[in-house]
């Protein structure tokens, strides 16, 4: 008795499997884009269609990328960037301390309410002149 392969794929989706792991289709569509072999070779090598080699090169092509190097920066460039780095800093600065600032002035606003019953915020629903 034949045992049944089960139809449905990854998270319950159905379709059928692939009987080529995907480091294998990886190799070969690296082999492809980085070789200097045509599409043919390539699929006969590797025993595939030219079909599936353009589709595992088509599905992998943003991770086969030639890894993108990064020039090093110019002297202007550097300049920029120390000086958007200040800038930052400063602002970083000036933010904790609006920060603090704004929390002694809603600590002040509640001991006025608490202690001397002041209520000092204003509501929500008020009414406009007028009305």
């Amino acid at each position: 008795m034949k045992k049944q392969i089960s139809k449905v794929g990854r998270k319950g989706q159905k379709g059928r499997i692939s009987k080529y792991d995907i480091t294998f289709r990886r190799k070969v569509s690296m082999q492809y884009v980085n070789g200097n072999q045509s599409l043919c070779e390539v699929a006969l090598e590797n025993g595939v269609t030219k079909q599936q080699v353009k589709d595992w090169v088509k599905r992998f092509s943003g991770e086969l990328a030639e890894d993108i190097s990064i020039a090093p920066m110019t002297e202007q460039e550097l300049q920029d960037y120390e000086a958007l780095r200040k800038q930052n800093e400063a602002l970083q600065k000036k933010l904790n301390h609006e920060q603090m600032k704004n929390f002694a002035l809603e600590t002040m606003i509640d001991l006025a309410k608490t202690e001397l019953g002041i209520d000092i915020r204003k509501k929500s629903g008020a009414k406009q002149p007028g009305e």
